[in-house]
This record gives structure tokens, C-alpha cells and sequence, in this order.
């Protein structure tokens, strides 16, 4: 049987590969360097979705190291999408 939390994370890694294929292409199109805080936020975010599948499966981190790892994953993915909305 699949854990529901195996499934939720497989649908995050895809949905944020996704999203930072589609933002790296407009990055191509556009040449824009708000897109490039774009897609590095959503390259970030699968890096982390992918670093979190990694440690369930195959490392056996501690509740608080995973704690601190998704923390501060989170910390550059908002610090990138400070820099897409609010840099002007």
C-alpha cells in the first residue's frame, strides 16, 4: 500500500519540475530578470521536493534535520519570490 505522503510529494516534485521548465522557457523568450528570480524560486522548490523524496526513501534524517532542511529551502524560495515581485 502508498503512504498518501508518498503520493503528495511525487505530485509536488512533478508539478514544480513543471513549473520551472515553463518558467526557464518564457526566461529564453523574455530575457526578463524577474523570470530569472522566477524560475531559480521554482528550481528551488523541486530541489527541495526532490532532497525531501531522497531523505524518505534512502537517508534516515531525524524529524529536525528534515525540519531544518525544508526551513531553510523555504527561506531562499521566499527570498527569490521577494525578488520577483517586489524588485523593481
Amino acid at each position: 500500500m502508498v503512504a498518501i505522503e508518498n503520493v503528495l510529494l511525487a505530485a509536488e516534485s512533478v508539478f514544480a519540475l513543471v513549473l520551472t521548465v515553463i518558467a526557464v522557457l518564457a526566461l529564453r523568450r523574455a530575457r526578463d530578470v524577474q523570470l530569472a528570480f522566477l524560475a531559480a524560486a521554482f528550481g528551488v522548490f523541486f530541489l527541495k521536493a526532490l532532497l525531501l523524496t531522497i531523505s524518505l526513501f534512502a537517508l534516515q534524517l531525524t524529524a529536525g534535520q528534515v525540519f531544518l532542511l525544508s526551513g531553510s529551502l523555504d527561506l531562499v524560495i521566499l527570498a527569490l519570490f521577494y525578488g520577483f515581485t517586489l524588485r523593481r
